[in-house]
């Protein structure tokens, strides 16, 4: 592999850490970055640029990183493309429709490569509960509720993150990880989105709720507030299958608990959680039918003690299994390593095309198109 050179628009905090992350992988280059508060100059092999555009003009960069507020994402993300540059995008894809329109219209007149940092795709446990779920390992996935509590501390009203205009609410700038989390775990698509909002005052819109229904029955409650201190912030994922219970912890998964019941078919794919540790083995024939009470007579047809009925389907199972989960790294690092495995994902697809990238444009498409309706729906329009 030839070594790559990127360069870096918008170098706030997360710019910064893309930069350090990515200084520790061989044939990776940051030389160049752009932020509105920089001044033109070198600073050793980094060149610096105050202007977006003028970063586009250096002919050395292979790579654009784009990680400017949302409403700028189209309109760098095409000119780059048009500057024979392959992109990475901090997520969401645009703030519009039109606004991907345009990316995916001027990625095929181009033919450069681009994709979105929907970068929880590339976390270990979400890659593994991607590839079961897909599967069906444990049956179909009927339920999945996100709960994610941000702090608002380091958000004052004036911040951009606010203004609609610039980061497109929270459904748009912040709900896109979630909605796209959901539409890897299933090949269903979605088919009705139910959303509501609450606004503190007239700038800002602190609490969204949203229901996507999808054409097979999953259905996904999600809930995303930013207004707590943050030794509050807290995220769950909560997964319902026919034959698993998981819960996922934090916003950057690093921990959880799975309980399921298995058979020699689907007790393997429970390996493929990072660091599981089973807490306990239950034989199905002593598990308690927590659903009859004491006293309850026998159904008017009892079965084999091994066969469990879920949505009509009938499985045979033999175990239930309790275990739980926890990498054993920072989240600086856990985040770190997706950032990673992104920009290598990005450059292993420029090399060859026949590559399938983790995120592809129309992934992040979808994921802000349920966005925008979950949006729409709240605003009552």
């Amino acid at each position: 592999m030839k070594a790559y050179n990127i360069g870096i628009i918008g170098y706030g905090g997360f710019g910064k850490f893309l930069h350090h992350w990515w200084d520790k992988l061989e044939d990776v280059n940051v030389i160049a970055i752009s932020d509105a508060s920089l001044d033109n100059g070198v600073s050793g092999s980094l060149k610096h640029y105050k202007n977006w555009k003028d970063l586009l003009g250096n002919d050395d960069i292979d790579i654009v990183s784009i990680a400017t507020p949302p409403a700028f994402h189209a309109e760098i993300a095409c000119a780059a493309m048009r500057r024979n540059k392959h992109v990475l995008l901090e997520k969401p894809i645009a703030i519009t429709n039109e606004g991907t329109r345009e990316i995916l219209s001027t990625q095929q007149e181009t033919d450069m490569v681009i994709t979105v940092d929907h970068m929880l795709r590339y976390n270990p446990i979400i890659k593994a509960l991607i590839r079961f779920s897909r599967k069906e390992a444990f049956g179909k996935l009927r339920h999945v509720t996100v709960n994610n509590y941000a702090q608002d501390e380091g958000l004052p009203q004036q911040h951009w993150f606010w203004d609609k205009e610039i980061s497109g609410g929270i459904f748009i700038e912040h709900g896109v990880h979630f909605f796209d989390i959901v539409n890897a775990l299933t090949t269903q698509k979605p088919s009705k989105v139910y959303g509501c909002s609450h606004n503190r005052n007239e700038l800002q819109q602190d609490q969204v709720a949203a229901t996507v229904l999808y054409d097979e029955g999953v259905i996904a409650n999600h809930y995303h507030s930013f207004s707590g201190p943050g030794f509050f912030e807290q995220t769950t994922i909560r997964l319902t299958y026919d034959l698993a219970r998981i819960e996922v912890e934090g916003w950057m998964p690093m921990k959880g608990t799975v309980k399921a019941l298995v058979n020699k078919d689907n007790r393997g794919e429970l390996n493929t959680i990072p660091e599981l540790k089973v807490q306990k083995v239950t034989p199905v024939a002593d598990l308690a039918d927590v659903s009859r009470p004491e006293g309850w007579g026998p159904s008017e047809e009892e079965e084999d003690s091994n066969t469990v009925h879920c949505g009509g389907i009938a499985y045979n199972v033999e175990e239930m299994v309790s275990a739980n989960f926890e990498i054993p790294l920072t989240k600086a690092e856990v985040y770190g390593g997706c950032l990673q495995e992104i920009i290598v994902d990005l450059i292993t697809k420029i090399e060859d095309r026949s590559h399938q990238l983790r995120v592809t444009p129309d992934d992040a498409s979808e994921a802000l198109k349920i966005a925008l309706l979950a949006e729409q729906s709240a605003s009552g329009k």
